[in-house]
C-alpha cells in the first residue's frame, strides 16, 4: 500500500521478529530489554529514541538478528545511530565496525522512494545464545499531516518480552489522547511537563487463532494522538490533498475525449474509472510531498503510474473535469481488521474514491474490478471521506445474492469404477471477477498441466479440460472443469460416493463451515457474506444398487440459512440404463459486518457444524450380482 506513517519503522522493531515456526514455547528470538522514550512538542513534531537488546535463542533466531534494519524520510525525519553492537553469551560487547554500517538512498525493495533512506546494521560474530543491542534517535521536523500527531506501537507475543518499557513526555497543556491494552501505566507531572510510563512483560509466545478479525484489540498496543478527532484528521490529509486535484487544459481535454459522448454522470464516471484503471499502473512512490499527500493529477498523468493517492486525486480531478464531485476516503485495506482504534490515529494505508451523487465507492488501483465494485479488502471498513462531513463511515459490504456461486455438477460413474464428472462454477458480480482470474490463471500456467497436477493432488488418473462458459449477462462469468476420471471408484463391489464439485470455486463452502470447529473463541473471526447454489447430479449403472441417500435438511439461525434436498429421478422410462441422483442446495451467510464477536461465533457453532457435517453427506451402494452378470451378457 501507498501509506508509510513515521512510526511504521518502531513497529516493524518492536512488533515483529522471526516469522517462521517457533522453537518450543520460546520462539527463535528474545527481547531482553526494550526502551522507548518518545518527547511530543507543542508543534506536533516528536523525538524517539530507541534501545532495544534481543537474545537468539537458536541459529535460526541468529539469522534473523543478524542483520536490522530502521528507515526513515530524509525530508521530514532525521536519525542518529547511537550504539550498535553484539553481547556474546558471556557477556562480552562487539561494537559493529563502521564499515558494516551502511546507509541506502532513494529505493527500498526494488521500488523508487527518493526521500527514504535505509539504515542497515550487519552484527558480528553472532550465534546461538548472543544478543544484539541497537540505540538509535529519530526526530520527525516535519508532522506527517498538518496540526496534529499520532503515534502507534504494537508489542506483539510472538517473542517473549522480559522488560518492555515506554515513556512519553510533552507539555502538560498539549491535549495528548492516549488508547493502550495490556500495558501497565504510571503518569507523573514534573513541572510543566507530564511524563506516562507503560511497563510490559510477557513470559510465553501465542498462535494467532485461525480466521482472526481485528486482531489488533487483543494485541498489547498503545496509540497517541493529538488529533481532536476523526474529523480532523480527515480535514488534516484534504488540507494537503486538495490542492493537487488542479484541474488543468491536459485533464479537462482527456476527460472530454474519454467521457464526452456520454450524457448520464454514471457512464461518464464509469469511463473515467476505467481509464484510469486501465492507463495509470500502480507503482508505490514517495516522490512529492509525503507519504500521506498525492503527487499533482497533471503530474500523474503525464507520468501514468503512481500509488493510490495518486489514482485518487488523477480520478478526481477527471471527474471535476465533467462537473462529478468525488472525496479521497481513507482505509485499511486488508483482510483481518473492521474496527477502528478509540482515539483518532493516522490507522489507514490505503486510498480510494467516493462519489456523493451516485453514492458509489471506486478503487482505481484494482484493474480487475468493475465499475461499482469493491475488493474484498475494501469492503465492509471504517473510513474517512476526506471531502465530506461527517468523514467517518463505513464501505458497504455486497448483499450476498448480488455475488453469488453457482456451482453444476454432473457425475456419470461406470461400472469399472470409472466416472467422468462435469463442474460449472457461474459467478456473480465480485465472483465474475474472481472466475476471470482463475480462468486467466489457468491458462497462463497452461491448462493441461493445472488438470494434470489437480487430478494428481486428488488421487486420480485421467485427462480433463478447462474452458469458459458463454457469458450470461453483465457481471456473470462460467467456467466447466470436466473430468475423465479412471480411477474415481476404487471398490466398485460396494463403496459411497459423495455429492462434491471437481473445485470448489470462489467459494470454498465446505471450508467457511469447517471454521467452527472450536470450541471457543477469545477473539473474532472472520464471517464474510456469501450465497452458493448448488445443482448436482449423480448418474449409476443399473448394478450399482444405492442402499442410503442423504436426508433432506432445513437450517435457519440469525443469518445463516442451509436448505438441501436430495431425491431419485423417477421420470426415466427405462432404469436399465442407469438411476440418477439428485442434490438441490442453497447456502447463504448474510452476515452485515464480515465479522463475528466470540460470543456470535459460539451462538452460530451448533448450526455451523450441522451444516458442515452436511456438506459430507453421501450415497451409499453395492453392487447387484444379477445385474452386473446382466450387464456382461447384454449385445
Amino acid at each position: 500500500m501507498a501509506f508509510r506513517p513515521a512510526h511504521a519503522l518502531l513497529l516493524a522493531l518492536l512488533g515483529t521478529a522471526a516469522h517462521g515456526a517457533h522453537a518450543d514455547g520460546e520462539g527463535h528470538v528474545r527481547a531482553v530489554r526494550e526502551r522507548t522514550d518518545i518527547v511530543i512538542r507543542a508543534d506536533h513534531t516528536l523525538e524517539q529514541t530507541v534501545d532495544y537488546t534481543w537474545r537468539a535463542i537458536d541459529a535460526a533466531g541468529a539469522g534473523t538478528l543478524g542483520q536490522q534494519y530502521v528507515n526513515w524520510d530524509a525530508r521530514r525525519q532525521t536519525l542518529e545511530l547511537l550504539a550498535a553492537e553484539t553481547i556474546s553469551a558471556d557477556g562480552a560487547t562487539i561494537p559493529v565496525d563502521p564499515a558494516a554500517i551502511q546507509v541506502q538512498e532513494g529505493i527500498l525493495g526494488g521500488v523508487s522512494f527518493p526521500e527514504k533512506r535505509l539504515l542497515q546494521v550487519t552484527f558480528p560474530r553472532l550465534a546461538a545464545g548472543d544478543a544484539i543491542r541497537l540505540r538509535y534517535r529519530l526526530v520527525q521536523n516535519v508532522p506527517e499531516l498538518p496540526g496534529g500527531m499520532s503515534h502507534v506501537m504494537f508489542l506483539q507475543d510472538d517473542v517473549i518480552r522480559d522488560d518492555s518499557e515506554i515513556t512519553v513526555r510533552h507539555a502538560a497543556a498539549l491535549p495528548l489522547k492516549v488508547a493502550q491494552y495490556g500495558l501497565a501505566q504510571e503518569a507523573a507531572v514534573e513541572g510543566s511537563e507530564r511524563v506516562l510510563r507503560w511497563r510490559y512483560r510477557s513470559t510465553g509466545t501465542a498462535t494467532a487463532e485461525p480466521n482472526a478479525a481485528n486482531g489488533w484489540r487483543r494485541t498489547p498496543h498503545l496509540m497517541l494522538s493529538t488529533f481532536a478527532d476523526w474529523q480532523a484528521v480527515a480535514g488534516a490529509y484534504e488540507r494537503g490533498a486538495a490542492p493537487k486535484a488542479a484541474l488543468t487544459p491536459a485533464i479537462r481535454a482527456l476527460a472530454k475525449e474519454v467521457a464526452g459522448e456520454a450524457a448520464a454522470p454514471r457512464e461518464q464516471a464509469r469511463l473515467l474509472y476505467d481509464w484510469v484503471r486501465a492507463n495509470v499502473r500502480y507503482v508505490a512512490s514517495y516522490v512529492g510531498d509525503g507519504g500521506w499527500v498525492p503527487n499533482d493529477a497533471a503530474t500523474v498523468l503525464e507520468r501514468r503510474y503512481g500509488d493510490c493517492k495518486d489514482h485518487v486525486v488523477l480520478l478526481e480531478a477527471l471527474l471535476a473535469a465533467r462537473s462529478i464531485a468525488a472525496s479521497p476516503v481513507l482505509l485499511r485495506a486488508d483482510g483481518e481488521n473492521f474496527t477502528l482504534p478509540d482515539i483518532p490515529v493516522m490507522w489507514f494505508d490505503h486510498a480510494i474514491s467516493y462519489l456523493p451523487a451516485l453514492d458509489i465507492y471506486l478503487d482505481a488501483t484494482d484493474d480487475a474490478m468493475p465499475f461499482g465494485l469493491l475488493p474484498d479488502n475494501d469492503a465492509g471498513k471504517p473510513a474517512l471521506a476526506t471531502r465530506l462531513a461527517p468523514a467517518l463511515r463505513r464501505t458497504p459490504l455486497p448483499d450476498p445474492a448480488s455475488m453469488r456461486v453457482e456451482r453444476k455438477v454432473t457425475l456419470k460413474v461406470a461400472l469399472d469404477g470409472s466416472a467422468e464428472r462435469v463442474t460449472d462454477i457461474v459467478g456473480h458480480g465480485r465472483n465474475a471477477v474472481a472466475v476471470r482470474q482463475f480462468i486467466d490463471g489457468v491458462a497462463a500456467a497452461g491448462t493441461a498441466d493445472w488438470v494434470r497436477r489437480t487430478m494428481a493432488a486428488n488421487g486420480y488418473e485421467g485427462d480433463g479440460s478447462v474452458e469458459a462458459l458463454p457469458q450470461a449477462g453483465p457481471g456473470v462469468l462460467g467456467v466447466r472443469y470436466t473430468e475423465r476420471i479412471r480411477n474415481y471408484v476404487s471398490q466398485p463391489e460396494a463403496g459411497v460416493l459423495s455429492f462434491l464439485p471437481g473445485m470448489n470455486g470462489p467459494v470454498p463452502l465446505a471450508g467457511f463451515a469447517g471454521r467452527f470447529t472450536e470450541s471457543a473463541r477469545q477473539y473474532d473471526a472472520r464471517c464474510e457474506p456469501f450465497a452458493v447454489e448448488d445443482s448436482m447430479t449423480i448418474e449409476l449403472p443399473p448394478a450399482m444398487q444405492v442402499l442410503y441417500v442423504p436426508k433432506n435438511l432445513s437450517i435457519r439461525q440469525d443469518n445463516v440459512d442451509y436448505q438441501a434436498t436430495y431425491w431419485r429421478d423417477d421420470s426415466r422410462d427405462d432404469s436399465r440404463d442407469g438411476m440418477r441422483y439428485h442434490l438441490a442446495r442453497r447456502v447463504v451467510a448474510g452476515n452485515p459486518r464480515g465479522w463475528c464477536t466470540p460470543q456470535e461465533y459460539q451462538a452460530l457453532r451448533p448450526a455451523m457444524n450441522r451444516i458442515s457435517r452436511a456438506m459430507h453427506g453421501r450415497l451409499v451402494f453395492v453392487l447387484n450380482d444379477t445385474e452386473v452378470a446382466a450387464a456382461a451378457v447384454k449385445p
